[in-house]
């Protein structure tokens, strides 16, 4: 009965910390900064904030949204997030749960645009 208990419990203890790092493997706080204050941020076409901003991003691999930075009297910027490898996904990927491989490659936690005058 012990040994029953135990490994229902270890059962659940996995499945709760699967769920749980589940939630921190898949998105990242993105904060949006341009020399420029005050220039309005678009993500995929809709306008999340004036920089600096904070959004949430997905890490999937397959995840490559658009950022368009505008301000009167500059340029528009189009361009995508800076990425880097997210290790903590990486690792947890090969070691505990594997789906987690698909989320490998995420946004930079810090995101810096220079924006160019007309």
């Amino acid at each position: 009965m012990l040994k029953n208990t135990r490994f229902l419990c270890s059962i659940v203890f996995g499945i709760v910390l699967v769920v749980f790092c589940t939630s921190c493997i898949s998105s990242t706080r993105v904060r949006i900064i341009s020399d420029v204050p005050g220039a309005d941020v678009y993500v995929d076409g809709e306008n999340v904030g004036k920089t600096p901003t904070e959004i949430v991003l997905s890490n999937g691999v397959w995840e490559d949204p658009e950022i368009v930075l505008k301000k009167d009297g500059y340029q528009d910027q189009y361009t995508t997030v800076n990425k880097e490898l997210k290790v903590f996904n990486l690792v947890s990927g090969l070691i505990l749960w594997w789906p987690s491989l698909l989320y490998v490659y995420g946004p930079k936690q810090f995101q810096h645009y220079i924006l160019i005058s007309e």
